[in-house]
């Protein structure tokens, strides 16, 4: 299996970024017959994408975004919405209010993690974790929409989504590491996916989206 795990930087410049240090981790740990790597997105506005972009071709067989959010938990996020509206910064001051991220794109993109598997999962395995119907409008909410549009507009029907880790947590131990990639591997992998009675049907899913309202 393939899996590419994208952190993004802290805005603030003088902390170090809890998201990019555990894909880090995550990414270190040795596993046989299986492709994972990390990679750090910058936290602005401009650019947070570029990295992720430029991999986007490649053959991935998912691709989990990290963040940080004010959480007791880790939240696994349903859908990211095209729009963007904060009240703080980024990295070189930059703070968009009301701005849609994609004039020609979808009002949201669900997830096509299986989210509420992962969750179950990761609880299992002593992580505690849970489904958040939103992203929100920040800087995580505008990377992870532009992973989805960039993969819908290739055509590309791969596993992607965005996983916030709660600010006040900790890098992972060596051994946390190892366990919370033993999970994203075997949650992911398609083979497991085909038997997954609790994951999104995505056809459905895209259905869905073109029948309801706008997102507003």
């Amino acid at each position: 299996m393939n899996l590419l795990l994208a952190g993004l930087e802290s805005i603030d410049a003088s902390a170090q970024s809890l998201a990019c240090q555990c894909v880090a981790s995550l990414a270190a740990v040795d596993r046989e017959h299986h492709r994972v790597e990390s990679l750090s997105l910058p936290a602005r506005w401009d650019d947070c994408f570029k990295p992720l972009d430029a991999l986007l071709d490649q053959p991935w067989d998912a691709i989990v975004l990290f963040s940080e959010r004010v959480s007791d938990s880790i939240s696994i996020e349903r859908i990211a919405i095209n729009e963007t509206d904060v009240s703080q910064k980024d990295a070189i001051g930059r703070r968009p209010r009301g701005k849609v991220i994609e004039s020609a794109g979808d009002p949201g993109y669900w997830t096509t993690l299986p989210y509420r598997e992962l969750a179950s999962k990761l609880t299992a395995s002593q992580f505690m974790a849970i489904p958040s119907h939103s992203a929100g409008t920040a800087l995580a909410n505008y990377a992870c929409y532009r992973l989805m549009h960039g993969l819908a507009q290739r055509e590309r029907r791969i596993r992607a989504g965005l996983l916030q880790l709660p600010f006040t947590g900790s890098v992972f131990s060596e051994e946390e590491a190892k366990r919370f990639v033993s999970v994203l591997l075997e949650t992911l992998d398609p083979e497991f996916l085909a038997h997954d009675g609790l994951g999104i049907d995505v056809s459905r899913t895209a259905s869905r989206l073109q029948s309801e309202r706008p997102l507003r």
